[in-house]
């Protein structure tokens, strides 16, 4: 048994949309979704609580170092203020690692792709890879 399934592609500009007809069969549509599932195997199962305990058990430790004033920052300032530099310095750290892996998959696409959809990536990536920028970022 075969379906038609309707998918939009989005070509050149976000507001630019084209309807394309595509067939797959029901067989093929279960695999594919079947194929991004993760196996609930026991040991997987126990390395996600044993990830999410050593996560919560880091949370606290560090929260505890602030609260008791044995970080410099909250014995100099207030533990508010410790808990505040660690968030925000959490937050660049994940922009900055964000950024590197767009940065390092980027490269094979084309830029004129995304040159007029988003101005500012195409700033970003010609001045990223100018020379040896990305060999020494």
């Amino acid at each position: 048994f075969r379906s038609n399934v309707t998918t939009k592609i989005f070509t050149g500009h976000p507001n630019e949309r084209t309807n394309t007809t595509s067939t797959m069969s029901d067989t093929e549509k279960h695999d594919a979704e079947a194929s991004h599932d993760v196996q609930l195997t026991p040991f997987t199962l126990f390395r996600y609580v044993a990830s999410i305990g050593m996560l919560i058990f880091s949370i606290i430790i560090v929260g505890a170092l602030m609260f008791t004033g044995n970080t410099r920052v909250a014995k100099e300032t207030s533990p508010f203020v410790a808990l505040i530099v660690c968030i925000l310095a959490l937050v660049w750290l994940s922009m900055i690692e964000g950024q590197q892996a767009s940065l390092v998959g980027l490269p094979p696409v084309d830029p004129d792709l995304y040159k007029d959809s988003h101005p500012l990536t195409y700033k970003n990536a010609a001045l990223a890879f100018k020379g040896d920028n990305l060999d020494r970022y």
